[in-house]
């Protein structure tokens, strides 16, 4: 989640730079620059609600939808994995300072409407990471929660 915030800090920072610098030359006129600097802006936010949207949706899912649950592309049973799915949805910004990485795992929770993706980083220095991953493949680390390691290994 920190990286759509600061993706957002960037965006604004950068635009308005250029802005700023294409209103320095006196040949253009005034609002041309400003309409295009708004139309990127704008588009850049739309962006940025659809990532969230979609980085919300894992926290109001429940777990009586769940049909399935896979471990390294290996199913479970979801029975004996019932708060697995309590663990990863657990949504707090964290600061990962250069992790080592150890272990590597890809957890896939299977439900009526979409496949939730997570990947879990058992590291030397910051303990487990859990990454979640949409549809578009972009990680967003949430959370470190050594308890997950209970049911991966």
């Amino acid at each position: 989640m920190g990286s759509i915030y600061i993706g957002i800090v960037f965006v604004i920072f950068f635009l308005t730079l250029m802005l700023l610098a294409v209103l320095r030359q006196k040949k253009i006129k005034f609002y041309i620059p400003l309409i295009i600097y708004i139309f990127l802006l704008s588009s850049y936010i739309l962006k940025v609600l659809g990532d969230i949207k979609d980085y919300q949706s894992f926290n109001k899912e429940n777990f009586s939808n769940v049909t399935g649950i896979s471990i390294n592309d290996v199913m479970v049973e979801y029975d004996k994995y019932q708060s697995i799915f309590e663990c990863l949805k657990y949504d707090e910004f964290t600061w990962v300072n250069h992790p080592t990485k150890k272990r590597e795992y890809f957890i896939n929770v299977f439900t009526h409407e979409k496949v939730y993706k997570f990947k879990i980083w058992n590291t030397f220095n910051e303990g487990v990471l859990i990454y979640r991953i949409n549809d578009k493949g972009k990680e967003f680390v949430t959370n470190r929660n050594d308890r997950i390691l209970q049911f991966i290994e």
